[in-house]
């Protein structure tokens, strides 16, 4: 099958996720409150730090030898609560969306007691993940070889971690098992590139084109109704797509494992993804 096949298959599989979000409309609920979540922790770096402690920040930041050094460290605490507040969300997501796909009732409070019960899980895997981004962004500022090499780490992280979260909430595996457990998992069934987040991806970036237009042409009537309605166009269509893609990261893992998954056909999960 060529790539442009598997390319349409991708939007096959989209629009089943759609579909599914559109039965189980609470499945939305656990990116909104992460996206929440992930303002007021940027409010809190930016703003409250600065505001609390501006001063003796400023002076250590000036200091060359402790300055790069609390720069790293706030980077990587940055990294870190942001890493724990999406894949705690993630894990309440995969939750539900596991039970939907089984045909199962689900709501916001099962997702949430079930991300609960993980919690050393979810930070153990946050301390990984914000310890590679952290590296990443190190690496990134060494110059343009840096910049290049650090993003095809990333991308190369991104695929190998693919399956991190259903395996680390729903196996008995540690956090190093599960990013193992992962990589053996793309390595054996489908190979190295998912022609089904490209198509989410495409879809994803026309919506938000589109939010954008629309935004911009508004501010030609009214700059502040332009930003703002641009801004909530931009953030349904980021939450959206981010949940969709979570729906089919649970029914491509379940897929795997012989459960449940809805309205997604076998066959069609296959041909989304491409072999080495």
């Amino acid at each position: 099958m060529s790539f442009f096949s598997k390319l349409s298959s991708g939007w096959d599989l989209a629009k089943v996720s759609f579909e599914t979000i559109n039965k189980n409309r609470s499945l939305m609920l656990f990116p909104i409150f992460s996206v929440i979540s992930l303002i007021f922790v940027l409010a809190t770096f930016a703003g409250g730090s600065f505001f609390l402690w501006g001063d003796e920040i400023e002076a250590m930041l000036n200091d060359e030898g402790t300055g790069n050094i609390l720069g790293i460290v706030a980077l990587f605490g940055y990294y870190l609560i942001n890493y724990f507040i999406i894949v705690y969300f993630n894990s309440a997501l995969i939750f539900c969306a596991s039970k939907a796909l089984n045909g199962e009732e689900t709501n916001l409070s099962d997702g949430l007691s079930f991300a609960n019960a993980r919690l050393g899980k979810i930070f153990g895997w946050a301390i990984l993940a914000a310890t590679v981004g952290t590296l990443l962004r190190m690496l990134q500022e060494t110059g343009k070889v840096g910049e290049i090499v650090s993003k095809i780490i990333g991308i190369g992280w991104s695929i190998l971690t693919f399956f991190v979260v259903p395996i680390l909430v729903f196996e008995d595996k540690g956090v190093i098992d599960s990013v193992k457990a992962s990589g053996r998992m793309m390595r054996e069934k489908w190979g190295e590139s998912l022609a089904a987040n490209v198509s989410f991806g495409v879809l994803n970036f026309l919506c938000i084109l589109a939010a954008l237009l629309i935004g911009y042409l508004l501010a030609s009537v009214n700059v502040i109704l332009g930003i703002v309605v641009g801004m909530l166009l931009f953030l349904v269509a980021a939450i959206f797509f981010s949940t969709a893609q979570t729906v089919f990261v649970a029914a491509v893992y379940n897929h795997v494992n012989g459960q449940p998954i809805g309205d997604f056909d076998g066959p069609t999960l296959d041909a989304a993804f491409i072999n080495k």
